[in-house]
């Protein structure tokens, strides 16, 4: 199950993190909690704080069925486009457990180098990490590629 779980065997795409309306942002992470079954608070999740347009920053734990969780922290440079204003994010924190008791997976590039993006998949009987790659920017998965990665290693604990 961990092989196909694996992001750095996906064809090269677009970067899916690229400058975004704001406003858009915040409709795609709602409307993706709300279509999955799996997310059971979709609407109070993740708070948006908005710094006034220099910065911003989504944060919040996400609860799904079988007591998942998973936490949630997208920090974002902001800028205007017209009257738009736009978010690019350049920092990402995604963790995710069942029961609170051992991690299931594990996204960031917390580094001091931001250009460092890591993977790590964790047993959920031992907490022993068994999948660890290094991904490019693009590979990053969205909130939603998470939640589905989150519910296939759920179903598999």
């Amino acid at each position: 199950m961990v092989q196909r779980l694996l992001r750095g065997s996906q064809a090269p795409r677009s970067d899916p993190h690229g400058w975004v309306a704001w406003h858009r942002l915040q409709f795609l992470c709602d409307t993706w909690m709300e279509q999955r079954p799996f997310v059971l608070n979709p609407l109070d999740a993740l708070a948006y704080k908005d710094s006034g347009g220099e910065q911003a920053l989504i944060t919040g734990t996400i609860d799904c069925q079988r007591d998942g969780r998973l936490l949630v922290e997208l920090r974002f440079d902001m800028g205007y486009s017209g009257n738009t204003l736009r978010a690019w994010c350049h920092s990402f924190l995604y963790i995710g457990w069942l029961g609170g008791e051992h991690l299931l997976l594990k996204y960031h590039n917390h580094h001091e180098d931001r250009d460092e993006y890591h993977h790590r998949i964790y047993d959920p009987n031992s907490g022993r990490q068994v999948c660890y790659e290094r991904l490019e920017r693009w590979q990053f998965p969205t909130l939603a590629e998470t939640l589905d990665e989150l519910e296939t290693l759920a179903e598999g604990a």
